[in-house]
């Protein structure tokens, strides 16, 4: 799939404080869509389409899997996704929203908030059956009027049939295969352990259903004892497959790898083979199969170790990685896209990049273990550090010439410049049972420490001392470390009524001038290269960038109704642009460039 822009002409609006104290302005500059969707639910339509979701996008492909329609309405991962038995309803719900379309005009038919254990699909009639609070409900899509169907309070799951006839239901000790229109019980299976999930696949001629629970896989057949499916028990109820290919034989999917099942006794048929998947599988009612995960393609029932076929990498919502180098803007899902020329930039292998910090034009990367620097076009690989520390952070001074790598077991201070590791030093060392993060001082003399528990502290590189760094709040614990090129250090925490906090300590203090409270959970906070703002990016689904002047901590202005949620933030070596890694909520987008004014 192709790269799509949009025009910054339509996002224009400039966002500023209502009071005239502040000269601080915020406006859309521009909003790219770049590859790497994750797409875990998909559903049949007429004509060899397919209905998927890409992130909180939810498009209609067409018998090429090429993009037809897309809407961005709903704001976070789709959670759920259903057709109608004729195809001219879909419908797709997150945590927060579920929204049914109609397919033909692209019309929002209704929407509503769903339960905290809501499943979506629909009943022959095209009405919507959602599950609702443990009791499985009918809704009129023409008045909102809504029905109880079956449960009564004590439903756990519920899978309907695509033909919305029939239904799985899972209970606390049980699961049920029925007819939902008399309501008969056609099998049932008493559950060993109580349900962590449900999982659901009906047979061609709608007499059996493949189960999965979380510990559990079973097949239900009218009027027949239940089958236990052997290798089934681990069988994850979302990211893994249990499909019938035919009325006769199951596919088995996890972890890219493949098993036959006699669909009558359980038992493997053949040998275990690789499937061309990284996600789940589903499958059309004439047989067809789609894979899904990074990517969508076909997969032949045939021959189903062959390479999948027609492979399409959808438009994603957010951006995981990117910043600024230069007045070029970096972007991508593991990589780095220029936004402007969409060339990948040569970070020296992201196959397992754990993380990065890119500050002053300079970026470091840990791929695995090993530490790689680029400035200036020159891609340096500095070290390969030993695995016992278990390193899965970096991050750097505000001028990119000191870097920490932290693990759970230890760190590492370096130097970008001479290439050379100045420090190891391991949780025994420091006397600490984990260490939870690590940032080097501005002068690279010393190293801020988030441990598992207790207070942030000091510890001074060349003495091995340790001085409080900032003290928290009883029962608080502090998750994140900034440092401002003026040496005002931010951290973030969690108080104890588990709310987000952000301190901001001047140098050489250890409690805060200032603290900073938020409704929503913290994802990033970043200093100005000049240290003067504070960007801080949120969960909030209306305002979820905020922006605050550093000497007083009073926010400056507050925006963003993003896709999804993200922990880029970036600002451009200049100061006068920020990166948030999301689209803005109804349009496709992975990254939004805002042009900042002071």
């Amino acid at each position: 799939m192709g790269f799509m822009k949009i025009s910054a002409l339509l996002l224009t609006a400039a966002l500023s404080l209502s009071t005239a104290a502040s000269a601080l302005t915020v406006s859309t500059a521009r909003v790219v869509t770049l590859p790497g969707a994750d797409t875990a639910y998909a559903a049949a339509l007429p004509g060899g389409r397919w209905a998927v979701n890409a992130d909180n996008g939810v498009l209609i492909l067409d018998s090429n899997l090429k993009t037809q329609i897309g809407w961005y309405t709903l704001r976070g991962p789709v959670a759920g996704l259903s057709v109608s038995p004729d195809g001219t309803r879909l419908a797709a719900m997150t945590g927060e929203r579920w929204t049914v379309w109609d397919v033909a005009s692209g019309r929002e038919l209704r929407s509503g908030e769903p339960a905290y254990d809501a499943t979506l699909a629909f009943d022959p009639q095209g009405n919507l059956l959602m599950l609702d609070d443990g009791t499985l409900r009918s809704i009129n899509l023409a008045n909102g009027r809504a029905t109880d169907l079956i449960g009564d309070g004590e439903l756990y799951g519920a899978v309907v049939s695509p033909d919305g006839t029939r239904a799985v239901l899972s209970f606390e000790d049980r699961v049920e295969l029925v007819d939902l229109d008399s309501g008969d019980v056609l099998a049932e299976a008493n559950l060993a352990e109580e349900p962590g999930g449900l999982g659901a696949h009906f047979s061609p001629d709608g007499q059996a259903a493949a189960v999965r629970t979380g510990s559990e896989a079973l097949i239900l057949r009218a009027g027949q004892e239940p089958v236990d499916v052997k290798g089934g028990e681990d069988l994850d109820t979302t990211d893994d497959s249990l499909l019938f290919l035919n009325d006769r034989e199951l596919l088995l999917v996890s972890y890219g790898e493949g098993q036959r099942i006699d669909a009558q006794t359980g038992q493997p048929r053949g040998e275990a083979f690789e499937v061309d998947s990284d996600g789940p599988v589903v499958s059309g009612p004439d047989g067809r199969l789609l894979a899904l995960g990074s990517s969508v393609a076909f997969l032949n029932a045939a021959e189903l170790d062959a390479p999948a076929t027609g492979r399409v990498t959808l438009a994603s919502s957010n951006a995981l990685t990117g910043g600024f180098i230069g007045k070029s803007a970096y972007a991508g899902v593991n990589r780095f896209t220029n936004l402007s020329t969409l060339q990948d930039l040569n970070v020296g292998g992201t196959n397992r990049l754990y993380d990065f910090d890119l500050q002053s034009d300079m970026l470091w990367t840990l791929n695995g273990e090993t530490v790689s620097t680029l400035r200036g076009g020159k891609l340096n690989r500095l070290t390969t550090l030993d695995s016992d520390a278990e390193y899965d952070l970096i991050q750097s001074t505000p001028d990119g010439t000191y870097a920490v790598v932290t693990g759970y077991y230890g760190l590492a201070l370096l130097n970008g410049q001479t290439g050379k590791v100045l420090k190891k030093v391991t949780e025994e060392q420091l006397k600490v049972e984990d260490i939870h993060a690590a940032l080097p001082t501005n002068d690279g003399k010393a190293i801020l420490v988030i441990p598992h528990e207790g207070n942030v502290f000091r510890y001074d590189v060349a003495t091995g001392k340790q001085t409080p760094a900032f003290k928290l709040p009883t029962d608080a614990e502090a998750t994140a470390l900034q440092l401002s090129r003026g040496g005002t250090l931010a951290v973030t925490y969690d108080d104890a009524d588990y709310e987000a906090r952000v301190a901001l300590v001047k140098p050489g203090a250890t409690t805060a001038f200032k603290t900073l409270a938020f409704d929503n959970r913290v994802r990033a906070v970043r200093f100005s290269p000049d240290g003067k703002l504070l960007a801080v990016l949120t969960s909030d689904p209306q305002n979820a960038l905020q922006i605050f002047d550093t000497a007083s901590g009073n926010r400056l202005i507050r925006t963003g109704t993003f896709n999804m949620g993200t922990s880029l933030l970036a600002w451009a070596p200049a100061g006068n642009q920020l990166m948030v890694g999301a689209g803005l909520l109804g349009k496709a987008g992975s990254v939004t460039v805002f042009d900042v004014k002071r």
